[in-house]
């Protein structure tokens, strides 16, 4: 076996460059604890945990893979160590290598139960994602000696070579807090392969497979820092949900509203994203049907914005969209708590001190802009005046939200708080010099801003950062090239709001746009 590993170092060293940041890692008396994605640094801070010596597990936490030479060095290491690894949540490509390199594996808990697993595919560079299959038989070799007499050759052959792109996976649930049909692992050629059409291995699995050595799950204490802590545009979550499998046919009826024709769909896309890989996001639409899904991607921001882009852009059917759930965490609740918490705040806004406003409307500004701007130059100094837009300082604005018939506000921004009763449009104020972005990016906006704003002489509010961003400058310019006649640009934006003393409530995005 070390005679293996020192061939895979050296073989597998070439053009695996990796980007992210380093895993973390944690001690707690015999055990040691990873999480995060395997990069090349990782190699030292694992020789030095096992230099002090006493370690009995290593349990990797949420481990979506990375570097291949790295996972290759780390699983020697463990494999002269002699000692248990145990995999708590997703143990996912390079991951998988460390993990089976245990002299005894197991599952343990610290995540849902459906959600616990090991992946297994192919090697790919990870800058093009391209399949590399001279670097397979290593791999193959790693896993037969790991599992023993229970090597399955066809089932690691496919996991290996049948791979089309990096996101294909054999994946291999927990044992014992899954159901039987829960248990049967599953081979995806890609990342986007509905569900049902990824081979099941009906009559396998974990433990029969080899990839764990006991069927039973070992309950562990996390650390803080690894425990599940998922954000949301910078609001914390609470605990995971228990199962949306339970709430399937109230769900697809909500986004459905009754169509046949969407529902079948529906039902098929929504199995789909329960069996999906971690990082996954659904979002459905507001007051519309239809849904939007992302699955498989590097990191749970990704498919939020993927998952609402896809909802907010379905091909005939533009709409506004809120995100229902990411990951194990369901969100749809947020936007009803922001709705209920921005009717009691606006209904208390305070008009800001004399002080204040003067400041603000003494702002020194440029000169105004007669075109959009795109590329770097999206921050500095803000016009002072924007042609056929009328500029609100906050007590101009407050003064409008204090009134029955509200203006629409609408946040350019894509992070942090918002304004009460703003509506986040996220890459919102963008502009392109090639036409071929800028145009189908134009009929985005133009699509969701007349969703959000049916009415062409409602008035409507941009804002973005502070007075230093031309995203809602870009933003407001659109909205007055669409026919909106009475456009309105808030300068100051959220810097000012906040700097008078006024509240805020958190963001829940219902448009992306790029």
């Amino acid at each position: 076996m070390t005679r293996l590993f020192i061939a895979l170092a050296f073989f597998l060293s070439i053009g695996l460059t990796a980007k992210s940041h380093a895993m973390t890692l944690e001690r707690v008396g015999k055990d040691l604890f990873a999480t995060g994605t395997t990069v090349d640094q990782d190699f030292l801070q694992f020789k030095e945990a096992f230099a002090q010596g006493g370690i009995e597990r290593l349990i990797l936490v949420n481990g979506p893979g990375g570097d291949l030479w790295t996972g290759m060095q780390v699983a020697r290491m463990v494999y002269d160590a002699k000692i248990t690894t145990v995999a708590s949540g997703y143990c996912m490509s390079a991951c998988s290598l460390i993990f089976m390199a245990g002299q005894a594996r197991t599952f343990g808990t610290g995540s849902l139960p459906r959600v616990t697993m090991v992946g297994i595919h192919g090697a790919h560079d990870r800058d093009t994602k391209r399949v590399d299959p001279s670097f397979m038989p290593q791999m193959y070799a790693l896993y037969k000696q790991q599992m023993g007499d229970k090597f399955d050759a066809q089932v690691i052959n496919q996991a290996l070579y049948d791979i089309k792109e990096a996101s294909g996976f054999l994946k291999i649930r927990e044992l014992q807090r899954n159901q039987e049909k829960d248990r049967t692992p599953w081979f995806c050629s890609t990342g986007q392969t509905p569900f049902e059409q990824c081979q099941q291995l009906t009559g396998k699995d974990a433990f029969s497979l080899g990839v764990v050595t006991q069927t039973e799950t070992v309950p562990l204490q996390l650390p803080a820092s690894m425990k599940a802590q998922l954000g949301f545009f910078g609001q914390s979550l609470g605990a995971p949900i228990v199962d949306l499998h339970d709430r399937t046919d109230t769900l697809i009826e909500g986004f459905c509203k009754g169509q046949l024709l969407c529902k079948t769909i529906g039902l098929r896309t929504f199995n789909n994203y329960l069996g999906a890989n971690h990082n996954k996001a659904m979002a459905i639409g507001w007051g519309k049907t239809g849904y939007g899904v992302r699955w498989g991607v590097d990191d749970p921001g990704q498919a939020i914005l993927r998952a609402l882009y896809n909802c907010n852009h379905a091909k005939n059917n533009p709409k506004l969209c809120r995100l229902v759930s990411v990951n194990e965490h369901e969100v749809l609740p947020l936007y009803d708590e922001a709705s209920a918490q921005a009717t009691t705040l606006l209904s208390q806004l305070q008009v800001p001190a004399p002080a204040h406003i003067q400041a603000e409307r003494e702002e020194p500004g440029a000169r105004t802009p007669s075109k959009l701007r795109w590329g770097q130059g999206l921050t500095g100094m803000t016009p002072k005046a924007l042609e056929g837009i009328q500029r609100w300082d906050t007590a101009t604005l407050v003064q409008a939200l204090q009134q029955p018939a509200r203006p629409m506000v609408i946040d350019a921004a894509s992070f942090g708080p918002v304004i009460p009763g703003a509506l986040s449009f996220i890459n919102s104020g963008l502009a392109f010099e090639d036409d071929k972005l800028e145009q189908p990016y134009a009929e985005r906006f133009a699509q969701m801003l007349r969703a959000a704003v049916p009415d062409q002489n409602k008035p409507v509010v941009f804002y973005c950062s502070h007075s230093e961003s031309w995203l809602s400058v870009n933003a407001a310019m659109r909205a007055r090239q669409l026919g909106y006649t009475q456009v309105i640009w808030y300068r100051g934006g959220f810097t000012a709001w906040t700097q008078a003393g006024l509240p805020t409530v958190g963001r829940v995005p219902v448009a992306v746009l790029y």
